[in-house]
């Protein structure tokens, strides 16, 4: 690694440094948030408590409306039409179950009143609910002649069940009715969703005949921390022919009436996600957002308002598909449904540009084909770093020739300095003169070095999002997709944290010592020598909270780097590098045109510069 390059790397995280510290809030302002959110938290679990209390309140009062105001339901009738019949009573419940998941459904509105994952378990060891029916909501908005009718007010019929079906019916009295069917798909995690209406175009308003779905959750906290988790949930959905896009995870947004058709939504959590799917698309106006929620072990509140085009045909039926599971990339990626690429897989945030593409066809392959190899995981993330690393050999064997010529020329390098002091282009011209001659590339270190960043930032975006990590443990290393504390302090140190990360402290360590035997093999002193220590400490801070995967990773790569370091050492005799470079000083240098011209232009401007000292009038004297 070059000057420029620790220098950049430095200054970018001694920024981050000096924000934190200019940012943190003093003790005062600290005890203001803790009473703000104490407030907070007993509005949030209010609204939670009415939340859970709605279904039952709402039959309740539907009850006591129905039969203080609508005996005859002639009232009701006006508003909803022959849909009346069905207005309120009791919920009934319908499973649907595979080995993937357990699904069950409420006729109260007909939908989807729980979703639990069958072969995964939340941090607590309590069974992994996606969707619960206290703390979401799944409806329609249908424009009838005279009011607007909402389908979680009435009680739907089971017109049909199967081992692997359900579905349900709201009839219109006149033989029309509006249908819903779940039908549990051969693919794990997916359920199959039909909406149909037959005969019922009389009943609804025209001029404003789209149904909307209106879907809402308060995603449950499934992981250990919360804080990580909440930083990456958010709302995910995708466009026609176009890449996913996700709400900003970290502050509350909103992204009201979109301009376009909207192919899929996600609530996303930081390893599960639940999908809904139109194969049609859902109809431009669409608004999708989430807002925070301070309610214990609530994580996010995610909300949808989806739009389905209805022209007022006799028939017409809706195809769309749900996704139930687990952000695990091979199985989004392996998802068959309408014959089309849905993208799913693109909802793991796996970097942006050339750190994305290195994830998703080098990383992930090599990862994929080492996993269920080996029992654990630890041993498989051992593996993939052995890969990678032999992968990267050549140019770690071409960056260390180069540091070492660098080495050899330093002497001289030193001398043209002492001789031509800060004047730097002189300094430049007869550097460039030298590292020719000596048939020396200076770039032809750090460009090596710059072709190995990818991999190093693409891995740091890689672990902590692979579902692969969850719950597996490893030596002292509960969970690999958390950081592995093995001290927990008790009180908080400023960018650090609260607990002692042995992966992490393991990694800084040996980074200490590979920067110490790198600065000998580079020769490199003064600030710079100094400045390369100071990055592993700084790294000790940022890393402390990340996934242990990560961390274990970053020391298994250093001791493999060592390794390599120890057998260039022994293969590479500094002698016959210094003879080398002898040799080709001898030979005649044969300069290229690039250099010619900028000798050229270095030349011309030494000339201007002297020209223009050369007129300027001489100090007078004093008298």
């Amino acid at each position: 690694m070059d000057r420029n390059t620790i220098v950049g790397f430095s200054l970018i995280f001694l920024i981050l440094v000096g924000y934190y510290w200019i940012t943190a809030p003093s003790e005062a302002e600290l005890a203001l948030q803790r009473r703000q959110l104490d407030s907070v938290e007993k509005v949030e679990t209010a609204k939670l408590a009415a939340f859970k209390a709605d279904s039952m309140a709402k039959a309740a009062k539907q009850d006591t409306t129905t039969s203080q105001n609508t005996k005859d339901t002639s009232k009701l009738a006006n508003l909803v039409g022959g849909f009346a019949s069905q207005f309120g009573g009791k919920a009934e419940y319908v499973t649907l179950k595979n080995d993937a998941i357990t699904a069950r459904f409420s006729t109260k509105g007909g939908r989807p009143a729980e979703v639990r994952l069958n072969n995964f378990k939340r941090a607590d060891s309590t069974p992994l609910i996606l969707i619960a029916e206290n703390s979401s909501e799944f409806y329609y908005e249908i424009a009838t002649q005279n009011d607007v009718l909402k389908t979680d007010d009435y009680n739907w019929t089971v017109a049909n069940k199967t081992d692997n079906s359900v579905s349900f019916r709201l009839n219109n009295g006149k033989g029309g009715y509006i249908e819903q069917v779940y039908t549990l798909n051969q693919q794990n995690f997916v359920i199959d969703y039909q909406l149909k209406v037959n005969g019922i175009q009389q009943d609804i308003r025209r001029g404003n005949s789209d149904f909307r779905l209106n879907w809402r959750a308060l995603l449950h906290k499934q992981e250990k921390d919360l804080k990580w988790e909440a930083q990456n949930s958010t709302v995910v959905y995708r466009l026609p022919g176009e890449h996913p896009e996700s709400l900003s995870a970290t502050s509350p947004e909103k992204e009201d009436k979109i301009q376009n058709n909207i192919q899929w939504v996600a609530f996303k959590q930081q390893y599960f996600n639940a999908t809904i799917i139109n194969k049609d698309g859902f109809d431009k106006g669409s608004q999708l957002g989430w807002s925070e929620t301070r309610v214990k072990n609530k994580v996010k509140d995610m909300q949808a308002s989806l739009f389905l085009d209805y022209g007022l045909e006799g028939e017409k039926e809706w195809k769309m598909t749900f996704y139930f599971g687990p952000n695990r990339y091979k199985t989004l990626s392996n998802l068959k449904l309408d014959a089309k690429d849905h993208e799913l897989q693109r909802m793991i945030p796996l970097g942006w540009g050339i750190f994305g593409w290195v994830n998703r066809w080098v990383v992930i392959p090599v990862f994929n084909f080492l996993d269920g190899k080996v029992a654990s995981m630890g041993i498989t993330i051992l593996l993939l770093t052995l890969i990678i690393k032999f992968l990267l050999l050549p140019l770690v064997y071409k960056s260390y020739i180069s540091t070492a010529k660098m080495r050899i020329l330093k002497p001289e390098m030193d001398e043209i300095k002492e001789k031509h002091g800060n004047d730097m282009q002189k300094l430049q011209v007869e550097n460039m003169a030298l590292y020719k001659k000596a048939g020396v590339n200076p770039m032809s270190g750090c460009v090596p070095m710059l072709l190995q960043m990818p991999i190093l930032f693409a891995m740091f975006q890689f672990f902590p999002v692979l579902f692969e990590l969850r719950q597996k443990s490893f030596l002292w290393s509960h969970d690999l997709s958390r950081y592995d504390s093995i001290l927990d302090l008790g009180f908080t140190i400023p960018f650090y944290g609260d607990h002692v990360s042995l992966f992490t402290l393991l990694m800084t360590i040996s980074t200490l010592i590979y920067t110490h035997l790198n600065n000998q093999i580079s020769g490199v002193t003064g600030q710079m020598k100094w400045i390369g220590y100071l990055m592993p400490v700084i790294f000790l801070g940022v890393l402390n909270d990340y996934s242990s995967g990560l961390t274990w990773y970053y020391f298994v790569s250093n001791m493999v780097t060592f390794g390599q370091q120890f057998v260039i050492r022994r293969l590479v005799d500094d002698k016959k590098l210094h003879a080398q470079i002898s040799e080709a000083k001898k030979k005649p240098v044969q300069k290229s045109n690039f250099q010619k011209r900028l000798e050229g232009v270095m030349q011309a401007q030494q000339q201007k510069t002297a020209q223009a000292a050369a007129k300027k009038p001489a100090p007078k004297k004093k008298k």
